[in-house]
């Protein structure tokens, strides 16, 4: 096998590892793998050769798929994010406004 191919292999194999971190909520690990992953491509279409267009195409159709799950899978995420952002500037409020109170109270 080629270079390339051992590359989008490579990619392919970080893209799943990405995917199992943004699932268990390792988002700077899934960063980090991503990075990589991004990188890696690079390298592989640097070092493309014509004759292996069947085997890149595979792979890439393979990467593309995974990448769209990863996009589904981070949306998800970003929305939990933001609920659970939400929540808790509701909550420093309410805290702020227990302190006032007691302050009130105190006086």
């Amino acid at each position: 096998m080629s270079q390339g191919l051992d590359l989008l292999d490579e990619a392919l194999d970080l893209a799943r590892k990405e995917k199992s971190a943004l699932e268990e909520g390792s988002y700077e690990e899934a960063i980090e793998l991503a990075e990589k992953r991004g990188n890696i491509t690079k390298m592989a279409w640097n070092v493309f050769k014509e004759g292996e267009r069947a085997p890149y195409h595979k792979r890439l159709l393979e990467l593309s798929g995974i990448q769209a799950q990863l996009t589904e899978i981070a949306s998800a995420a970003q929305s939990v994010i933001r609920q659970k952002l939400s929540r808790s500037k509701l909550e420093k409020k309410r805290i702020q406004g227990y302190h006032l109170a007691v302050g009130q109270a105190l006086q």
